[in-house]
């Protein structure tokens, strides 16, 4: 049997895209923290201003400053961050998403640094780090909104005390929208995200995103032939029947903001 041709389309103008909230956050044995307006540009900590507790965050970089929107920015070179925490029991699940605008975040580099009860200090490089979701900005100075997902499992070794992450800029102009930290006595893994993928699954078609917007279907891509697929409003996965001829699929989303 032969199958019409199903061709991903990705147009995006602003990043609208919102962190996840785990499936843990809010049991016992957990904490979250998260940081969306920024009041310390250089070399003093950050507290959460919301879900407030007790971590922070430091830039390092003497040449970052604070954009009009409360986000740190360097267009001079890279930003280095330290998250500091302390949290009380045991903590095997680390999850840690980060919002940047811009340039990227160099995520090879990111690292969690604590010492395990009888051990010596650690650092541990995460067990997934990817791309949730990614949007270009059209704003002055372009780039591209980027959300993070990073995660740790420390079953073999849990957090009983303070601990630290650090993470830093691919290279400058990364301007550190927003950050969210989840941590939990028990061990949940994030699956990998998938931005946007079709599958063809016992005869039908699951079309299945992760960043937010309108979700379109065209069947010769011309830019007058695009229609709204009105059954995906508000939702992130829809299944529809097999058509006949090839359907290409886009995710359109509304706005223009810029790296601030």
């Amino acid at each position: 049997m032969k199958y019409p041709v199903l061709l991903l389309v990705f147009s995006s103008m602003s990043l609208i895209a919102q962190f996840s909230a785990p499936v843990w956050r809010g049991s016992e044995g957990s904490t979250h923290a998260e940081w969306d307006v920024f009041t310390e540009p250089k070399f003093e900590p950050n507290s959460p201003d919301i879900s407030t507790d007790d971590a922070t965050i430091v830039c390092s970089t003497g040449s970052a400053f604070l954009t009009g929107t409360g986000n740190i920015y360097s267009f001079q070179a890279p930003t280095f961050f330290q998250l500091d925490d302390l949290v009380d029991g045991s903590v095997t699940n680390v999850y840690l998403q980060i919002e940047s605008l811009g340039s990227s975040l160099e995520v090879d580099t990111v690292r969690l640094i604590y010492t395990p009860v009888g051990g010596e200090t650690v650092s541990v490089p995460p067990r997934l780090a990817a791309v949730a979701c990614a949007e270009p900005l059209t704003g002055e100075f372009g780039g591209v909104g980027v959300i993070y997902n990073i995660q740790w499992d420390l079953r073999s070794a849990p957090i009983t005390g303070s601990y630290s992450i650090l993470f830093n800029a691919a290279s400058s102009s990364m301007s550190l929208d927003k950050v969210s930290l989840d941590t939990s006595a028990e061990y949940t893994e994030i699956p990998e995200p998938k931005p946007l993928s079709v599958e063809i699954l016992n005869g039908e078609v699951v079309v299945t995103w992760a960043c937010p917007g309108q979700l379109q279907m065209s069947t010769t891509l011309e830019e007058d032939g695009w229609t709204d697929v009105s059954e995906a409003t508000g939702k992130r996965t829809i299944i529809m029947s097999i058509s006949s001829a090839p359907t290409f699929f886009r995710l359109n989303a509304e706005g223009s903001p810029d790296p601030s």
